[in-house]
């Protein structure tokens, strides 16, 4: 992650921070480990331009820890005050208080170390509960001033940085016990499971303790008094009486002036104000002749005010990262609700729907991101690749690296059609490659360009022509992070059940485990036709039938009378036809007759006239699958067009089931 990159997702307004790399880079020097970059969030239609930030789910477990914090802070308010009456605490209350918040912010982090895989979930948790903490602690002076007026003038200020301070340290003794066990079950470092982000916020309590700091530094007075015990409105006061001369001083003064352009790097004029906001300057202005220390501020508030703006400067740099935390709540039909969204001024202070690809955390989930997808896939895959490249590598090496050239030529125009269809590469797959989608509809014209552009590299001579095989689904994935670290961005595989379906479709793979206990036994040394001879009875029954007429087409699609699938077209599951129905609607169909193959066709909308031929085949028999409902798709460009007849019906899913009904009876 870039610190340029970082700048431009963050808004402001910032009083102390410079929207500057520089700036962030000299902050935060380990900006690419510590800082998580925000997410791109669509809209539902997802034509919108996305807005950037940290979705989290609106659920009971994060209801339930914030809950948890807020009796925990009330608990300590107790017993502070008690401390101060010289009353017996109330121990067990408070103890439980305890015992409950530190449960679920166990699991909280729990879940984000063992869950991030360098995708920062335990930063972004901290920048979420820091937000928390720091609109309870704000409240506390008020609370204990209602609850005792003479500790509350006296000491409230005080007693909220006390019970700030209790509490990181409880927290971080959890959270070190907590990394130093999953380290020792992962086997990994504990230095890498610690969030560094974390440490940093411990260092500067403004964090903890604020959600808003304007200019003129009127919400620290509570930080004045109760941690650096200074007199807070005299500094504001010198600090602006500062502000005054050194406008005057810069106006006057060229030397001033030249050095806070050519050395600072300012604009010329430079902006008074913006130089008192870079580290070292007022420290410097304290050493010019003229200054007066009487009603400017002294050496010892100097000192204050350099601390204390590297903390403004880090408060607005993390503050603004946490003004990116965007709460969403699940929809019945997939998408999400947002009440708010960030960088989009009055506009995002209504209600957003946000598409249904949005992946909210939950950090009182196990996985804190579900990593289980509902997907449309689609696989290709060369048919019998490894056999034509056996044969060209005994042609020569020329011939070879001609076949690998017009591969990839026909590869990259794929990848082309694929992009302009909305469908996303995921994976290659030796002679093929894996893509997926959030459209059926999409993801079925694209198919049948793929197809498409085989033939056209087939014509100018693509050596792999033993067909091309395409499978399509709707199905159950996950995804698994591919990541070494924040550096390296977010990429994901996928994994599952989903996947499994489609390499199955592709290459018609059915139960043979008969056939391998055959090779193992033939490898063993027993003689071949003694072990077809034992096996004839099983192999007879259960032989792969092959259908020569629908093997003479060159794109086909069959199950033979065992259930297994000959693909070396185009197929598609039940799920997926039927979300291609909710997707177009209802339809005008036709009916087309070929030899014996009956198909449904149809024009597909936003396809320039391009037409599919569909009919179903029956139940298949992949190998670990359960029994499958398969469809052939066809390009219908190829039918005849005068054989087309309006087909009964326009709805495409009890159309297909009537004409494979009626096969069946014939």
């Amino acid at each position: 992650m870039k610190p340029t990159s970082l700048v431009q997702l963050l808004s402001g307004p910032f009083n102390f921070l410079r929207s500057d790399p520089e700036e962030i880079r000299r902050l935060f020097p380990e900006h690419q480990r510590a800082l998580p970059l925000p997410r791109a969030i669509f809209m539902e239609d997802e034509s919108v331009t996305p807005v950037h930030g940290f979705a989290l789910l609106a659920s009971d477990g994060m209801a339930a820890l914030r809950t948890a914090l807020h009796h925990y802070v009330l608990a300590e308010e107790a017993m502070q005050i008690a401390s101060q009456r010289r009353e017996p605490p109330d121990l067990k209350a408070y103890g439980a208080a305890w015992d409950r918040y530190r449960a679920l912010v166990t699991r909280a982090v729990e879940n984000a170390t063992l869950s991030s895989y360098g995708r920062q979930y335990p930063a972004i948790f901290w920048l979420h509960h820091s937000l928390d903490v720091a609109r309870l602690l704000k409240e506390t002076p008020k609370r204990i001033l209602r609850a005792d007026t003479e500790i509350g003038r006296r000491l409230g200020d005080a007693l909220k940085y006390r019970i700030l301070d209790r509490f990181l340290d409880r927290v971080f003794s959890t959270t070190y016990d907590l990394v130093h066990k999953i380290a020792g079950d992962i086997e990994a470092a504990e230095e890498e499971l610690f969030p560094r982000l974390l440490t940093r916020m411990r260092d500067n309590v403004l964090v903890f303790s604020e959600d808003h700091i304007g200019p003129d530094l009127g919400e620290l007075s509570s930080y004045f008094n109760g941690s650096l015990r200074i007199d807070g409105r005299d500094l504001r006061q010198r600090r602006e009486e500062l502000g005054r001369w050194h406008a005057d001083r810069l106006a006057k003064d060229d030397e001033l002036r030249h050095l806070a352009v050519h050395v600072l790097g300012c604009d010329d004029p430079p902006a008074p104000a913006d130089l008192l906001l870079r580290p070292g300057y007022v420290t410097f202005l304290s050493t010019l002749k003229g200054y007066d220390t009487s009603r400017l501020l002294p050496p010892p508030l100097v000192a204050v005010w350099e601390n204390l703006l590297l903390k403004l400067k880090e408060f607005e740099l993390l503050h603004a990262l946490r003004k990116r935390l965007i709460t969403v709540e699940p929809r019945e039909n997939g998408t999400f609700l947002a009440r708010e969204l960030p960088g989009l001024g009055p506009a995002g202070r209504r209600e957003h729907h946000l598409s249904n690809a949005t992946r909210p955390m939950d950090f009182l989930a196990p996985w804190v991101v579900d990593p289980r997808v509902e997907r449309f896939g689609m696989v290709y895959d060369i048919s019998d690749f490894s056999q034509t490249l056996t044969l060209l590598h005994r042609a020569g090496h020329d011939s070879q690296e001609d076949a690998f050239r017009t591969m990839f030529r026909l590869q990259r125009r794929i990848n082309q059609v694929a992009l302009h269809h909305r469908a996303k590469m995921e994976k290659y797959l030796g002679d093929g490659a894996f893509f997926s989608s959030r459209e059926a509809l999409n993801l079925l014209i694209c198919s049948i360009h793929v197809q498409r552009n085989y033939v056209q590299a087939l014509a100018e001579g693509l050596p792999f022509d033993r067909g091309l095989r395409i499978a399509l689904n709707y199905g159950s994935y996950r995804l698994i992070p591919l990541s070494g670290g924040p550096e390296d961005g977010e990429r994901y595989e996928f994994f599952g059940p989903g996947l499994v379906e489609l390499t199955r479709l592709t290459s018609g793979k059915a139960t043979k485990e008969v056939d391998e206990v055959k090779a193992i036994l033939i490898n063993q040394g027993f003689a071949e036709q003694d072990v077809h001879r034992f096996f004839a009875p099983l192999t007879e029954k259960d032989v792969d039938v092959v259908n020569k007429r629908e093997e003479a087409r060159r794109f086909h699609a069959y199950l033979n009378r065992n259930g297994t699938l000959h693909n070396n077209g185009i197929v598609a599951t039940q799920p997926f036809m039927a979300r291609l129905e909710t997707e177009i609607g209802p339809r005008p169909l036709r009916r087309a007759v070929e030899e014996d193959r009956s198909y449904t066709v149809l024009e597909l909308p936003g396809a320039d006239g391009l037409l599919v031929g569909i009919r179903k085949l029956g139940m298949a028999h992949l190998k670990g699958l359960e029994s499958l409902a398969v469809y052939e798709v066809i390009d219908a460009g190829s039918l005849d067009g005068q054989s087309l007849k309006p087909a009964a019906g326009s709805f495409l899913m009890s159309t297909l089931d009537r004409e494979f009904a009626g096969g069946l009876k014939r």
